[in-house]
């Protein structure tokens, strides 16, 4: 939508100082947009903080207080908020494994609160909740890559929470119109990741740091990854045909459609970073032991590109970008 502009857009990013809310936010802020934040961790470790972004407002929310609800009631009012990303989740797969109460209380209560109090706004005019596709579950490789129309299959405390968080949207969408697009996306790599238990940055940090990388699997689970600056232009291309297309009520899948294993992965980055440590993590890898993850992910964007022109960062030129941004930003 070419004639769309940003500038004083009222935005709520939940998980403001998260990976993408905060390249999220860092783009929206320099495209002129109000962008108003919700955190629970208002943490040093934040590319925001990091890159010193301070033309935003944020407000914390504790899931063990009472009155979250009509705290967030009165931001979408007061703000007038229009355009809401949903972000914000416990998105550790081990820590949802051991913890799955605060996972599934967390993610699902307020994803619930935004709801109802974007169904009492006046001003809500696109809603974007992010999902993931972790929700598809194991099928047989030979299906891949994922469908929107494949029947859903989670089985763990985190994909549970994550797909209950998208059937109440939908709910919210056909009984309230609340106007909601749902995505399902890959594993998101890049700048700003600060989550050192996710594979790209553990690795690339136990390379510059000199500190032994520990494999989390065998290296043959087969992963989509998605740089996070074409994510973000995703998503903004999606509230940005929402307001000509009305599109609401639909899901999307979000990919790079090359699905490739963890050791191929771990073995590019010590590539580029010139690292003579792989031979040992190699032979870690064949030691590992099975694990709970799901083996085969892959991501068909057939129905997104109808609408929106894809944008594909080679995976060598987006690893490239986020080591040079570890080596600058990351000690």
């Amino acid at each position: 939508m070419k004639n769309f502009d940003w500038k004083n857009r009222n935005v709520l990013i939940t998980g403001i100082h998260g990976f993408v809310g905060s390249n999220l936010a860092k783009l929206l802020i320099k495209n002129g947009a109000n962008v108003y934040g919700i955190h629970k961790f208002n943490s040093n470790n934040s590319l925001l903080k990091i890159e010193k972004i301070i033309n935003f407002n944020s407000i914390q929310i504790n899931n063990s207080k009472n009155d979250n609800l009509n705290l967030i009631t009165d931001l979408f009012y007061d703000k007038e908020i229009e355009i809401c990303f949903h972000l914000a989740a416990q998105v550790e797969v081990s820590k949802a494994y051991t913890k799955p109460y605060e996972t599934l209380n967390n993610n699902i209560n307020l994803t619930l609160n935004l709801l109802e109090a974007a169904r009492n706004s006046s001003f809500i005019k696109s809603f974007i909740f992010c999902s993931t596709d972790k929700v598809y579950g194991e099928i047989d490789k030979k299906k891949l890559p994922y469908k929107e129309f494949y029947l859903p299959n989670p089985l763990y405390p985190y994909e549970i929470s994550k797909y209950s968080c998208e059937l109440i949207a939908k709910s919210y969408f056909h009984t309230y119109n609340v106007p909601i697009i749902t995505t399902r996306t890959s594993n998101i790599y890049g700048p700003g990741q600060l989550n050192f238990s996710a594979l790209i940055p553990d690795v690339i940090c136990s390379i510059k740091n000199n500190y032994k990388f520990i494999p989390r699997s065998n290296g043959m689970q087969e992963r989509d990854y998605l740089y996070i600056d074409d994510w973000i232009y995703y998503l903004k291309k999606l509230v940005e045909q929402s307001y000509s297309k009305k599109n609401f009520g639909e899901l999307y899948n979000f990919g790079n459609g090359e699905p490739i294993t963890s050791y191929q992965i771990v073995k590019e980055i010590h590539k580029i970073m010139k690292s003579k440590n792989f031979a040992m993590i190699e032979k870690k890898f064949k030691k590992f032991k099975k694990n709970n993850e799901i083996n085969f992910q892959a991501m068909d964007m057939t129905k997104a590109k109808k609408i929106i022109l894809q944008k594909k960062t080679p995976l060598n030129e987006g690893l490239n970008k986020t080591i040079k941004w570890y080596k600058k930003y990351i000690s």
